[in-house]
């Protein structure tokens, strides 16, 4: 009998799941057209089945495919009306493109300046129309669209770069006038971190919208995001940094070291900084050396590197004081409170808290500065004094 009991529990479950699946492609399936009613389906773990009935004409009625559809008057998509699409011309074509007789739309988004008539799609990512190529829905500005290629697949997300003889594209960002169109190339290094915002031909190297005058093409990578190395030096967003070479340095949480200078995110050397002294305060954004306090990498003036402390938040929970951590912004010294790297007028270091209860409160003895005064503060207040 136990063996029949778990068969039938197991047929059950079976059946169950079985039903469930149907349920969940029948409703799953978008549109249903009954001659009588337009209706739309859906369906998720969370709040099962849910339906509505459309604005639509029954007899006009089509289901276009991925979601979009149109009648003699309206085009619908998920569901719901396109604002301002002409339901009778209206055809759907792919990667959630498609067009009326005014517009372009992406979904159920108007695409502003785009001639619907000479539209093409070419993947999720690249279009055209007899004015110009576009990438991710914005223009390319492109200057001779007989030339224009892009340098890359274009159904990649990661594919940066375009040219045609005149120019070079950054897509859908920025242009460069370009030197050689025959040996312009995207520069791809090892690291996996890339903005793939570099590149090169044989007199230059670009990085988006302008060329790095002082950088070597023959050597030149991308070596961390961002960041690129020739034989001579590094270079950070495009610019001439301090570091000559990046495979010396090493991180102090968003600072590098070269073990003689100590140099900001954007390898810029800090000149003001002492290196043996130089720490950060428990992985935040507070560091100090002997003489200075910085927040992020910007400079905290007036602060004392000697009693500079980030401001610990805590949880309030039964009446308890739970510590959740060191704060990221807020720090105090024996004299001031600090935003960032800004002092907070008259705020009191020995009675600034950060609390959550239930939402965040920021508050000293003077006044609240985040959040709002409640019974729950009043009451832990009291269990502090």
């Amino acid at each position: 009998m136990r063996y029949i009991n778990k068969y039938r529990i197991d047929i059950c479950i079976v059946i169950k799941t079985c039903i469930m699946a149907i349920i969940f492609v029948s409703c799953n399936s978008g549109y249903q057209n009954d001659g009588k009613h337009v209706t739309y389906h859906t369906w998720n773990a969370g709040s099962g089945h849910t339906s509505w009935i459309l604005d639509a004409d029954p007899s006009t009625f089509e289901d276009l495919g991925d979601d979009f559809a149109h009648d003699s008057l309206y085009a619908f998509y998920h569901g719901f009306i396109i604002m301002n699409a002409d339901g009778k011309s209206f055809r759907y074509l792919k990667y959630d493109y498609a067009i009326d007789k005014d517009y372009v739309f992406y979904r159920d988004s108007i695409l502003h300046g785009i001639d619907p008539k000479s539209f093409k799609v070419h993947s999720c990512y690249l279009t055209e129309d007899s004015k110009d190529f576009y990438w991710k829905c914005f223009p390319i500005h492109v200057v001779d669209k007989s030339t224009f290629v892009v340098l890359g697949d274009i159904d990649e997300n990661n594919t940066t770069w375009a040219k045609d003889r005149k120019k070079a594209y950054f897509m859908g960002e920025s242009s460069v006038w370009l030197s050689d169109y025959k040996s312009f190339y995207p520069i791809i290094g090892n690291n996996r971190v890339l903005s793939y915002a570099y590149a090169a031909d044989k007199d230059n190297v670009y990085y988006k919208d302008h060329i790095i005058k002082e950088a070597d093409p023959q050597t030149f990578t991308e070596i961390d995001y961002e960041v690129g190395q020739d034989k001579h030096r590094v270079y950070y967003k495009g610019e001439v940094s301090d570091v000559k070479d990046y495979k010396k340095l090493s991180s102090i949480g968003s600072f590098f070291s070269d073990g003689k200078n100590l140099y900001s995110h954007e390898l810029k050397r800090i000149a003001e900084a002492d290196l043996h002294t130089f720490r950060q305060i428990e992985n935040t954004n507070w560091y100090v050396d002997k003489n200075h306090v910085w927040w992020q990498n910007k400079l905290v003036e007036k602060a004392n590197p000697k009693t500079i402390q980030p401001v610990y938040s805590y949880t309030y929970l039964n009446k308890e004081r739970i510590l959740s951590g060191a704060d990221f912004n807020y720090g105090k010294d024996d004299k001031y409170v600090y935003f960032q790297d800004s002092i907070i007028p008259n705020a009191d270091p020995a009675t600034f808290e950060k609390i959550d209860l239930g939402e965040w409160v920021v508050f000293d003895k003077n006044r609240i500065y985040k959040g709002k005064d409640s019974k729950l503060l009043q009451e832990y207040k009291n269990t502090r004094h």
